[in-house]
């Protein structure tokens, strides 16, 4: 068989060779500096950290353990590879890899089940009431993948002969994953589904088989240390007698009515020894508390005794700085400067409700993995070298002192702090070139404007009063607007005046989306006057038509429902929509951020403001920030093409250079095959095979109908059988592209859809 010409191309291809410059192309990009004070940021277009756990893993099969931060903001992943500098913090942010993990959600981490020297994936199952398992699968050939073991673990918890049960977890509750009893395979230690007392679920693999690879657990202690925590507080009782527990391994039956109890609060746990003994010492963060408990094991092996409580964990471990973070402090374990010892990140897990900025606290072990010495190193580990405004970050470029640059602004939704939410917008100069833009930081507080009280600040600029300079309109948390007119000269440096707080129409009334309000000054119908195109909580777009050009600007309420636009997730009442409308080869174009972290592309715009706008793509060129995107854009570099920014609810950006479109010519050159997908509809599994005679590897990617990743699974001897049993009745996206000898994807894909029925 000859390699496809004549191919079924996927829609953004399509778009490419149909459409020509009204489609808009962009690939990410990080060599675009960013400079804080003296120092150049290593990863500025990061994205953000806010409430992270942290593993180490291989990415990119080089033999050096990467860095795997899953946020809990948005439920992102953020991929950071290890530059293998000796004894040195050295990672750089690489996006790439986010997409080789499978969707997750609530909590995730990294451990080594199976003793091959790959991290296996342990995360909250989609089921609820546990947790799932992913078994690493990479090699050098097929680059960072993962298969499903389990969507639900379970433990037997009347062992011998008891019957097997879902091992609770909690979302709220992060279990430890530990080899507690030191015999190769990994264990489980979990807050009982009624809290006070910590389970033990002891792995039998190497008992049952001889080898760590099994995932066979059963209880093995119901009140493991015989300590207990307070029903009401964060204190520990050591010595406890737990009323119930039997000497491990037997244990009194958990009835249903026990398992239906009130439901544990919140623990994140960690197990690691402190004091060289090889027995566990238990480390502990409580969601209403701002410390660390550790408490010492003075028992064995078999038999974990509890002997001493430290609340300051670790001050007292090498004489350092206690953790103190608001509240839900959670330890993780990872080697941060490539020293071969595993260090301390501390990091809240208690989105909205604590520090956001300085959120990832690194303790240095200058000791060994068997006998750390922890020491405090900073409170914003990667955080400090990348752009981070805290929560929410709502990025737009305006060239505020006209020297024909565009800089860069970005509100956000605040800084957290100990009176609460500092909201704020961060002025960054563009100093660079017309060709090779830099953007040094100059404010986090431009203007002063957070003496206004405006909750989730979000700016937009544009001339309002037809004086040829730009205003200001900022939205704010509760749905209004405010208005500043710049009241410079032409050609200055601008100068906003807050001339009409709580922004009306022109009736009078004051302009309110609900929530969120998220403007973008734009000329809509092409008049020569801009007007307002604002986002929302309720995932809608409200249009507002300028009707007088005078110091305070006359908008017409023209629809809260523009264009038939609603970004929301099946089922959700919100959406937070964020609108970009802009021009790309004469052709209007609006990209909408929205809760999900993708972006949406509409087009049908011209001629059509009272109609119904053309939803083209769901998942624009692949973006996925996190979630709350807020997308803006402008040609920075001038080399003719749009190059964009996004902005996310982690606090950071992201930046995409503008591409040339792809032409028929070059897709010819990169896809080289096509590929069945059969039976379909589908009930139990459906089977994808390559039609090319050459034997490639090849990467499959399921979506939903919202663009959602399911699923992504590597294709090797030209055909793949996909279970669908964990899949929800409905359609799906599979979307195939071929994989090069580095493991990297090519540039060129084919999707077909799938009906899956049961």
């Amino acid at each position: 068989m000859k390699p496809f010409k004549n191919i079924l191309l996927s829609t953004s291809l399509f778009f490419a060779i149909n459409t020509g410059v009204s489609q808009p192309f962009m690939e990410w990009y990080d060599s675009i500096q960013v400079k804080i004070g003296a120092s150049t940021l290593a990863n500025p277009w990061a994205g953000g950290l806010n409430f992270i756990q942290a593993s180490n893993i291989d990415m990119n099969m080089d033999g050096i353990k990467d860095l795997f931060m899953f946020d809990r903001t948005g439920n992102k992943v953020r991929t950071f590879i290890n530059n293998g500098t000796a004894s040195t913090v050295d990672f750089k942010y690489d996006p790439y890899y986010e997409t080789k993990f499978p969707k997750l959600h609530d909590w995730a981490l990294l451990v080594d089940y199976n003793c091959d020297g790959k991290e296996d994936i342990f995360g909250y199952s989609d089921y609820g009431g546990g947790f799932k398992i992913y078994k690493n699968t990479s090699t050098i050939v097929t680059g960072l993948q993962f298969t499903l073991v389990t969507n639900l673990q379970y433990s037997i918890y009347n062992p011998p002969s008891g019957s097997l049960i879902n091992l609770y977890v909690s979302s709220a509750d992060i279990p430890a994953i530990s080899d507690i009893d030191n015999d190769g395979d990994m264990d489980v230690v979990t807050f009982a589904i009624t809290g006070s007392y910590m389970e033990y679920h002891k792995n039998m693999s190497m008992e049952l088989y001889g080898t760590c690879d099994s995932l066979k657990f059963q209880m093995a202690n119901r009140c493991w240390g015989y300590a207990s925590e307070h029903p009401l507080n964060n204190n520990y009782t050591l010595f406890d007698t737990c009323v119930g527990n039997v000497s491990s391994p037997e244990l009194k039956p958990i009835d249903p009515e026990e398992r239906s109890a009130s439901r544990h609060s919140g623990s994140c746990q960690l197990c690691i020894d402190l004091d060289g003994d090889v027995d566990k010492e238990f480390i502990v963060g409580d969601i209403s508390y701002n410390n660390l408990t550790m408490l010492t094991n003075g028992g064995t092996l078999t038999d974990g005794s509890f002997t001493a409580k430290d609340t300051i964990f670790p001050a007292n471990n090498a004489s350092t700085t206690a953790v103190d973070l608001t509240i839900f402090p959670c330890a993780f374990y990872a080697d941060i400067n490539y020293d071969g010892v595993k260090d301390l990140v501390v990091s809240p897990s208690a989105p909205n409700v604590s520090e956001n900025f300085n959120s990832v606290v690194y303790y240095k072990n200058n000791g060994t993995n068997s006998f750390p010495v922890f020491q405090f190193q900073q409170s914003n580990l990667l955080q400090d070298n990348m752009i981070e405004v805290g929560e929410g970050s709502y990025p737009v470029f305006f060239d505020y002192d006209n020297d024909g640059l565009k800089d860069l602004f970005i509100g956000n939704y605040g800084y957290w702090g100990t009176s609460g939410y500092a909201h704020q917008i961060a002025q960054f100069r563009n100093t660079g070139t017309a060709t090779v833009p830099i953007f040094e930081l100059v404010t986090r507080d431009y203007a002063g404007l957070s003496s206004l009280g405006i909750t989730n600040m979000i700016p937009a600029f544009g001339d309002l009063d037809g004086d040829t300079d730009s205003d200001m309109m900022i939205g704010g948390y509760d749905g209004k607007l405010h208005y500043f007119r710049n009241t410079a000269a032409i050609g200055s440096t601008a100068n906003f005046v807050l001339i009409s707080p709580n922004f009306q129409n022109s009736f009078g009334r004051v302009i309110d989306v609900g929530d969120y309000a998220a403007p973008q000054i734009v000329d809509m119908d092409a008049n020569g006057t801009n007007d307002l195109v604002i986002g929302g909580r309720n995932g809608k777009l409200a249009y507002f038509r300028h009707s007088g050009a005078t110091a305070i600007p006359v908008m017409d309420s023209i629809t809260y429902f523009f264009g038939g636009v609603t970004v929301n997730l099946p089922g959700y009442f919100t959406g937070y929509s964020y609108p970009f409308v802009f021009k790309q080869g004469g052709v209007t174009n609006m990209l909408v951020g929205n809760e999900s972290g993708f972006l949406r592309r509409y087009n049908n715009i011209d001629g059509n403001l009272g109609g119904i706008f053309t939803w083209v793509d769901s998942t624009f060129m692949d973006i996925s920030q996190g979630n709350r995107t807020a997308p803006n854009g402008a040609d920075i570099n001038n080399d003719g093409l749009m190059d964009l920014i996004v902005g996310n609810y982690q606090g950071g950006v992201s930046f995409y250079k503008g591409v040339t479109a792809l032409t028929t010519s070059s897709i010819d050159n990169f896809i080289r095959f096509n590929f069945d997908l059969f039976p379909n509809p589908a009930n139990n599994s459906f089977t994808i095979r390559i039609l090319n005679e050459e034997n490639k590897v090849y990467e499959l990617e399921i979506f939903n109908v919202m663009g959602q990743l399911i699923s992504s699974e590597k294709i090797i001897n030209n055909i793949i059988v996909i279970p669908t049993e964990t899949f929800s009745q409905g359609m799906y996206i599979c979307k195939v592209s071929e994989v090069n000898e580095k493991g990297q994807k090519q540039s060129g894909s084919l999707t077909k859809r799938i009906i899956i029925r049961h």
